[in-house]
């Protein structure tokens, strides 16, 4: 009878040993899939500050095409200002003539 109950317990401890492996292997078959999700989620993060760089840059480089744009606007007006000086100039010397 003690023999029996030998193996019983046994028996019991093999099966839990045998539970507590499967499950010590789920824990790493999810462990594993979670280290692939860390991976990926990495590669998309460092495609994201590329694009982020690639961003800034046209930033800049559309707020260096502004400022010249600007200097070209700020170019004109000054000329116009002129011409404007000039007809007046022209007028008022057109009034002498007249």
């Amino acid at each position: 009878m003690e023999f029996r109950y030998a193996i019983l317990v046994l028996i019991g401890i093999s099966e839990e040993i045998k539970s507590l492996r499967e499950g010590q292997n789920k824990l790493w078959e999810g462990q594993n899939r979670l280290w692939e999700e860390v991976k990926s989620l990495r590669e998309a993060q460092t495609k994201l500050w590329e694009e982020v760089r690639s961003l800034w840059e046209e930033v800049r480089s559309l707020r260096e095409d502004a400022n010249k744009l600007w200097i070209e606007v700020k170019s004109l007006r000054e000329g116009q200002d002129k011409l404007w000086m000039e007809v007046k100039s022209l007028r008022e010397n057109q009034g002498g003539y007249a």
